[in-house]
C-alpha cells in the first residue's frame, strides 16, 4: 500500500492573487486525481505527473465537524472553512515520480527543513462574483496538486501517521561509550579532555559537510537548464526561466539529495 496523506486541498480565504474560493460550491464528484504540480496552460496532465489518486473529500465549516485527530489538525491550521482532502500516492508501485513525491513529502515534514508541500486544485471555475471577480462562487475539481507553491499558503499537506508517536529509540554511536568507559570523570562527561576534543571534531566536521553541502543544482528534465540554489530555501523555484514548464517534485527531489 502507497503512501497515505490528508491535508487542505481548498480554503475559504484570499489566495497569492487575492481570489477567494467558496469550498461548499466546489463540485467534486469527479474528485479522484492526485499529482504532481499543475497541469499546462491548456489543461493537459501528462500521465506520469499523476502519483497517485484522492481517496476523500469533505467540507469542514467548524472544529465542531472534525471526525478525527487528522482533520483537527488541519481545521487549527486552516482557521477557516476548507476542503479536507485524503490520498493515496502511489510510491508502492514502480513509479519512480510518485517515489519520489513520497520521499520529499515526507523529508519536508521534519520540522527543520523550511521547504514545505501543499495542494493546489486542479479543475475550473463556473462562476465568479463580487465587484472585482475575485470570488470563485462556483467550481468544479478533478483533483488536486501536490506543489511547492500552492496557491493559498493554508493549503497544507502531511503524510497519515505524522501523528503517530515512534517507538523506535534514539541510541548515541558507539564509540561515545567506548569514551565514557574509559573516561574517569563522574561528574560531568565534558570533564574528559579527550571525550571534549571528540565532541568538538565531530561539530567542526558536521559543519563542513553542512557549508560544502549547502548548495545545489536543480535541473529541469525538459531542457536541461539548472539552477543553482541553497537547499534550505524556504522560496523553491516550480517552474524553469528557459522552456516555462514545470520542475516535477522528482527534479526537487534529487536536487536536495545531491
Amino acid at each position: 500500500m502507497g503512501t497515505e496523506v490528508y491535508g487542505i486541498g481548498a480554503a475559504q480565504s484570499p489566495d497569492n492573487v487575492g481570489e477567494t474560493i467558496l469550498v461548499d460550491n466546489m463540485d467534486r464528484s469527479q474528485c479522484r486525481i492526485l499529482s504532481d504540480e499543475h497541469a499546462d496552460e491548456e489543461g493537459n496532465l501528462p500521465m506520469f505527473r499523476i502519483i497517485g489518486t484522492i481517496t476523500k473529500t469533505k467540507v469542514i465549516h467548524n472544529e465542531n465537524e472534525c471526525e478525527d485527530q487528522y482533520q483537527l489538525k488541519c481545521w487549527k491550521h486552516a482557521s477557516v472553512p476548507f476542503v479536507y482532502v485524503e490520498g493515496l500516492i502511489a510510491d508502492d508501485s514502480e513509479h519512480p515520480d510518485a517515489k519520489a513525491a513520497a520521499a520529499l513529502l515526507k523529508f519536508c515534514q521534519k520540522p527543520e527543513i523550511p521547504l514545505k508541500i501543499g495542494l493546489s486544485v486542479e479543475g475550473g471555475t463556473i462562476e465568479r462574483s463580487g465587484h472585482d471577480k475575485k470570488v470563485l462562487a462556483r467550481t468544479v475539481s478533478t483533483g488536486f496538486a501536490m506543489t511547492v507553491k500552492p496557491c493559498n499558503h493554508k493549503c497544507a499537506l502531511f503524510v497519515k501517521n505524522d501523528l503517530m508517536k515512534s517507538d523506535r529509540k534514539i541510541v548515541p554511536p558507539a564509540r561515545y561509550f567506548e569514551a565514557l568507559k574509559k573516561s574517569q570523570a563522574k561528574t560531568s562527561v565534558f570533564e574528559n579532555k579527550n571525550l571534549m576534543l571528540l565532541f568538538y571534531m565531530e561539530k567542526l566536521k558536521k559543519s563542513l559537510v553542512d557549508y560544502f553541502g549547502a548548495f545545489t543544482d536543480l535541473k529541469c528534465h525538459h531542457c536541461g537548464k539548472a539552477v543553482r540554489l541553497f537547499k534550505s530555501t524556504q522560496n523553491m523555484p516550480n517552474g524553469c526561466s528557459k522552456c516555462g514548464n514545470s520542475y516535477s517534485l522528482s527534479d526537487i527531489w534529487k536536487a536536495l539529495n545531491k
